[in-house]
This record gives C-alpha cells, sequence and structure tokens, in this order.
C-alpha cells in the first residue's frame, strides 16, 4: 500500500507546488520509489512543470486528468475513470528521463475550478450519503483503478483552498506537509490549516463515514508529517545567517510546531523557478551557479530524507 501525503496551503505562493515536485522527483530518483504525483490544482503548474505544456494540452484534449474523476458525480460523464489517466514517466525532458522512469502523474486542467463550483452544488439522493461521496470520490479511484498498490508513494498537490477538492485529497492521504514562508501571516495560518484539518475536515469525515459507503482507502485521521520552510531569505552578516524578518517570524514559527518544523529550510533563489521552467527537478541542475553553487540542490535531496522518513512513519 502507498504512503499517500497532501502538500497543502491555503495561501497562494509559499511554493506548494515546488515541493510537491522536488521531493517526488527526489523520492524516485534517489530512492527508487515508485511515486504517483496528482495534480488537485485547475492552475495545473506541476502538471505542465513535469510534462511540457505541449504534452499536457495533449492529455487535457483526450480527457486524461484529474476532472475526470469528479465528473460522474456531476453528470458529465457516464462512467467511472480507470488507471489510464495515468501519464507513465511523468518527466519527459531528454537526457534526464531515465532517473524518473518510477515517477507518474494524474495531471490536472483549468476546468478543475468549474468542476470544484459544479460539485459544491451536486446532490444525490440521501444527503449524509451525497456528502460523503462527493468527498471520497479519489478515495473510490484509488481503489477501484487498483492505483494505490502500485506505488510507494502518492502526492497530492493541492489548491491553495480547503475546499471539495481539497477534502478529496485529505480524505484519502495518511499524512500533510505545509510549506510555509516565514512571514507574519503564516504564523496564524499555518496553526489554523492543522487545526482546520483535524478538527474540520477529518471529523466531519468520519462522522458521514458512519453512514456512507465504506472506502478502503478513506484515512481517519491525517496526520501532519511536517511543516516545511520554503523561499527563507538568507544574510550572511547576520547571526541567524536570515533576515530579520524571517529570524523573527521562523522563532515563532519554531515555538508553535517545535519537532514538526523540519530542516533544511529551503532558500529562496531564483535558480528554482529558473529550473522550473526547464521542467526539470534541481537536481538536474547541480553544475549551475544559481543551484549548485548555492546548495539548492542539496537542501532539497536533504529535505527529502527527512520528509521520507517522516511519511514512512504515519
Amino acid at each position: 500500500m502507498a504512503k499517500r501525503v497532501s502538500i497543502i496551503n491555503f495561501k497562494g505562493g509559499v511554493g506548494k507546488t515546488t515541493l510537491s515536485f522536488q521531493f517526488a522527483a527526489g523520492l524516485a530518483r534517489y530512492h527508487h520509489a515508485r511515486v504517483l504525483m496528482v495534480d488537485m490544482d485547475h492552475q495545473s503548474s506541476l502538471s505542465i512543470v513535469s510534462l511540457t505544456a505541449p504534452i499536457w494540452q495533449n492529455l487535457v484534449a483526450n480527457s486524461r486528468t484529474v476532472n475526470e474523476i469528479f465528473k460522474p458525480f456531476i453528470g458529465q460523464s457516464p462512467t467511472f475513470p480507470t488507471s489510464s489517466l495515468i501519464e507513465r514517466s511523468a518527466i519527459k525532458q531528454a537526457g534526464i528521463a531515465r532517473h524518473y522512469s518510477t515517477l507518474d502523474i494524474v495531471p490536472a486542467s483549468l476546468q478543475l475550478d468549474d468542476i470544484e463550483i459544479d460539485l459544491t452544488a451536486s446532490h444525490h439522493g440521501n444527503a449524509i450519503h451525497s456528502e460523503w461521496d462527493k468527498r471520497t470520490l479519489m478515495c473510490r479511484w484509488l481503489e477501484e483503478a487498483g492505483v494505490d498498490e502500485a506505488y510507494d508513494y502518492i502526492i497530492f498537490d493541492c489548491p491553495p483552498a480547503t475546499k471539495l477538492v481539497s477534502q478529496n485529497a485529505i480524505a484519502a492521504s495518511h499524512g500533510y506537509i505545509i510549506p510555509v514562508i516565514p512571514e507574519a501571516v503564516m504564523e496564524r495560518g499555518a496553526p489554523h490549516l492543522k487545526s482546520m484539518i483535524q478538527s474540520g475536515i477529518d471529523t466531519k469525515l468520519k462522522a458521514l463515514a458512519t453512514m456512507g459507503t465504506p472506502r478502503s482507502m478513506h484515512v481517519p485521521d491525517t496526520k501532519l508529517a511536517g511543516v516545511v520552510i520554503t523561499r527563507i531569505k538568507p544574510h550572511g552578516p547576520a547571526h541567524s545567517g536570515y533576515t530579520d524578518d524571517h529570524t523573527r517570524h521562523l522563532a515563532s514559527l519554531t515555538r508553535v510546531f517545535n519537532n514538526d518544523l523540519l530542516t533544511p529550510y529551503i532558500h529562496d533563489g531564483t535558480g528554482i523557478s529558473q529550473a522550473l521552467d526547464d521542467g526539470v527537478p534541481v537536481y538536474d541542475r547541480h553544475y549551475t551557479q544559481n543551484i549548485g553553487n548555492r546548495g539548492l540542490d542539496v537542501m532539497y535531496k536533504d529535505l527529502t530524507n527527512v520528509l521520507k522518513t517522516r511519511v514512512d512513519a504515519l
């Protein structure tokens, strides 16, 4: 059975997609794990980065996206999808694809945002059954399509919201990872998100489960696998090594999350976005000044090892 984890934060721009991509790629490259990335964000950034835009557009045109899992519930498809949604060997770039042959993806499309709205408005039969069914469509797909048994890890890249699509990911996840930038808004937002998942989403799902169709992929208690610091700004002369603002908020996050705040912290750097623009993980730009000389590839490799240990323990 795969370990399933959601990368989630209801604030945008904190590096959810970047972390999903680098973590999944690191597991495949350095641990030879069978990894499935599931893009749950209608912005489709993970899909485009990994597959390149032309291949992604072709998959969208052929209805091979995560959208198909939700369409039967809202009456846009007569049949529930199979594992044919999965695009094998997610990283296509010549010269590096061989390092990631065990990394696959289910892409998203821009229409997923419209599907979210329709999913919220759709109801079938008994109200409790309906609320349960619309939140466990991902669980159903993993089970009925035989997807879970084919992978070691399944990583959900969630949108910056905790609506029904994200709740589908949480329902199927053993754990979740919160990427944060050490800023004031995250001092409030990250603890609130943790509380929302545990006391809100999980609690509601457990109540609905007592009267819903049993789902073997449903995880009643989704655990915090860790909080990851992203885009922290280094400042060499400073005692902490970081800017005063980031140092102050980092101290606050440390008090709140203690051992759940994981190291290494990922430094802010243009090399990361440059690698993403090229559609490659940072590990394949180790020779560049903006990645290798700044140690960004080593940071992500070390973070992958830490996250793997935490996820394996869930």
